[in-house]
């Protein structure tokens, strides 16, 4: 090899086995040969740089995704509890609270009525005609029965459950009020005797929701448990469904659960193995 000592290496073309030889006083002291699978493995150039720092940043960015969701269906499913205990404990009165403006709209099939008698529980209180078959009246809120009587008319009854709000409330035309909540309809029939109208959203809440609510909203609880844990996907998207069921404050609470739902799937690769399918 033209030197007198040294370390040197020399490969094999047909078996790609490597030969190492050691030279030390102009005389060959060793010999060893390199089986292929000892030599010593290169990294693919197309592979990324190990980034230590990186891979922190992506797992606590990951991790704030988690809490930002879990956080969602617990405040969800929080707000379901409150809505559900408020609905359950309501009053039937209140009677420290300011009157509100009411509408009573009364129809029969083809017109407005022009003069109707209207009656809460079981007494005449004064009304205002506006026209179009529109009368006002001013209660507290609260829980009653309205009768609706004009001659010529069956008696129209309905049981409703006005919630505690602003006086003159409506979404657009301060003339009409919200259906069901400050404005009721009656649609008469020709005749005598009585009919029973639809009892109103509020009062239907009242009568069937409480327990329900209660119950979405603990489910609800127990998929933001699921979410913190990353313990099943599929149990997670079923708590965030619930947390929306449960009606938190009627609006907020759906809408954060409706978030939460959406954003599942940024951390879906982070549950247990057996639920990513």
């Amino acid at each position: 090899m033209g030197e007198t000592f040294g370390n040197f290496e020399s490969g094999c073309k047909s078996c790609e086995s490597i030969i190492e030889i050691k030279i030390a006083k102009e005389k060959l002291t060793d010999i060893k040969i390199k089986e292929e699978n000892e030599k010593i493995a290169k990294v693919p150039e197309d592979y990324k740089k190990y980034d230590k720092g990186k891979i922190i940043k992506e797992k606590n960015e990951d991790r704030f995704w988690v809490n930002v969701i879990g956080a969602l269906v617990l405040s969800a499913s929080l707000m379901g509890l409150m809505t559900g205990g408020g609905l359950y404990y309501a009053p039937e009165k209140f009677p420290d609270a300011e009157e509100i403006k009411i509408y009573i709209v009364v129809n029969n099939i083809t017109k407005p009525i022009d003069h109707a008698k209207i009656i809460i529980d079981n007494k005449e209180i004064n009304q205002t005609y506006s026209g179009n078959g529109t009368y006002s009246i001013f209660l507290k809120p609260g829980k009653y029965t309205i009768k609706i009587d004009s001659e010529g008319y069956k008696t129209s009854i309905m049981e409703v459950y006005i919630p505690v709000q602003d006086s003159e409330l409506s979404l657009i035309d301060y003339s009409s009020g919200l259906e069901g909540i400050n404005r009721f309809t009656f649609e008469l029939e020709e005749g005598s005797g009585n009919i029973s109208e639809e009892e109103n959203t509020y009062l239907k809440m009242l009568n069937w929701c409480p327990p329900l609510i209660l119950l979405f909203s603990l489910i609800g609880i127990w998929g933001s448990w699921i979410i913190y844990t990353l313990q099943s996907y599929k149990n997670a998207q079923i708590g965030a469904f619930f947390s929306i069921m449960a009606m938190g404050f009627l609006i907020i609470g759906p809408l954060l659960g409706i978030s939460a739902l959406f954003l599942l799937p940024k951390i879906k690769k982070m549950f247990t193995g057996h639920f990513k399918n």
